[in-house]
């Protein structure tokens, strides 16, 4: 035995300066490239990107979001919103904790997602990038960018006042309007709505801004959109294809169309805050990414989580006739995300739409749209934005995804029609 504890002892004696050099040489080199490894960047630098300006979503291990905190789902919208209120107080408390832990002053945040992520858009200096960069509490790191409504085209617009009810073709092609319930309701990502339209249903206590100003329309776009989606069937103007379905202004653009992803990210968390299984989101934006987009764009998270609760989202393909995968969020798919490309009223294709089979789920009418416009006027429209809102009328009317009825034919690829 005394042998053997000799033998043990001179391995030590003879090993222990082979670990105290390794300690003192190999260990930082060890940990840097752990650091390395779990470093996370942007996966795009293309598109309009804001310097210095970043959009970033922690782990849910790291922060829970606000959702996580109910033990199921809600069924009265007045409850969900308090709930999600008085939660999202703590989700900014840890949220502040975590900048200051990093050395970050949390007056830097422009804007807090608490809803179904824990995260925030904030501008960094190059020093604090690389550190937060390195944290393993951050699930993603992304460029906030420059953001507007799809370039669209407005062909006429009619403020001579109340006139008797049309049915649009883009409503016909969609399978005619229905009269629609109001358990459900269709939130308008957009420029506003004209509150007091007297075409539309406006659920004006949960209409919010984060553009500046008020959830009123000053552009036109949001106001055109909510018509096709849901204008009343009440003998004046136009009818949508869910009739008489509640609209929420939730405004993200200014009155010129511009804004960012994390404006748009704050309108996606109201949204989430507020909404209901079988209620429909409409997205008639988008920006370029570039390449990764489906697995990199900052839409990603929250757009699945709202997918995943049961509500349904209806994104518009986009007017670059380019491919859709490089923009976002046409970009981002999952089972109740659908975007949707442009046909005539002769369904033929739209000379300005994204195309893409895989992005694109669908198409609708959206050249020559003639819908609710500013002011309780009317006006005629063209874009993959006058498409989306037929997707979502319809989502919102069978409260399940579109059927489709032929399709139309475009590089090769064919896209259904979809129709309710």
């Amino acid at each position: 035995m005394k042998g053997i504890t000799l033998v043990k002892l001179f391995t030590i004696l003879a090993v222990l300066p082979l670990l105290l050099f390794s300690c003192n040489k190999d260990a930082p080199q060890q940990v840097q490239n752990v650091a390395a490894a779990e470093v996370v960047t942007p996966v795009s630098n293309e598109g309009k990107i804001i310097p210095n300006q970043y959009i970033v979503i922690l782990k849910d291990a790291a922060v829970a979001p606000a959702i996580s905190y109910a033990n199921g789902p809600f069924t009265d919208r007045a409850a969900k919103s308090q709930f999600m209120k008085e939660k999202s107080t703590i989700v900014i408390d840890q949220l502040n904790r975590f900048l200051i832990d990093q050395e970050i002053d949390p007056t830097k945040v422009l804007a807090y997602y608490t809803a179904v992520m824990s995260g925030f858009a904030i501008q960094l200096t190059e020093a604090e990038y690389e550190k937060l960069s390195k944290n393993n509490k951050v699930a993603s790191l992304e460029h906030d960018r420059e953001e507007s409504l799809p370039d669209f085209k407005i062909e006429s617009i009619d403020n001579s006042g109340a006139r008797a009810q049309t049915t649009p073709c883009g409503i016909t092609r969609a399978g005619g309007a229905a009269n629609a319930g109001t358990a459900r309701w269709i939130w308008i990502v957009d420029t506003g709505i004209d509150l007091d339209h007297p075409d539309l249903n406006v659920q004006t206590s949960y209409s919010a801004t984060f553009a500046g100003g008020t959830a009123n329309d000053c552009n036109g776009h949001g106001t055109h959109v909510a018509g096709t989606a849901a204008a009343r069937n009440n003998s004046i103007g136009v009818v949508g294809v869910a009739a008489n379905a509640p609209v929420v202004a939730v405004k993200v653009f200014s009155c010129s169309g511009s804004g960012s992803t994390s404006g748009i990210l704050s309108g996606l968390n109201h949204v989430a805050s507020n909404d209901l299984a079988g209620d429909v989101v409409n997205m008639s934006l988008g920006g370029y990414y570039g390449n990764g987009c489906s697995t990199g764009s900052s839409y990603r998270t929250i757009l699945n989580s709202l997918s995943n609760a049961g509500t349904r989202v209806a994104s518009a393909a986009g007017n670059s006739s380019a491919h859709a995968k490089y923009y976002q969020p046409a970009c981002v798919n999952a089972p109740n995300v659908l975007t949707v490309a442009s046909m005539t009223c002769s369904r033929n294709w739209s000379s300005f739409s994204n195309y893409g089979r895989g992005p694109c789920d669908f198409i609708a009418t959206g050249s020559s749209v003639y819908s609710t416009y500013l002011n309780g006027g009317y006006a005629t429209l063209s874009g993959t934005s006058m498409a989306t809102p037929h997707v979502a009328g319809i989502m919102q009317v069978r409260n399940a995804l579109p059927r489709s009825s032929g399709s139309v034919s475009n590089r090769g690829a064919s896209y259904p029609i979809a129709v309710r």
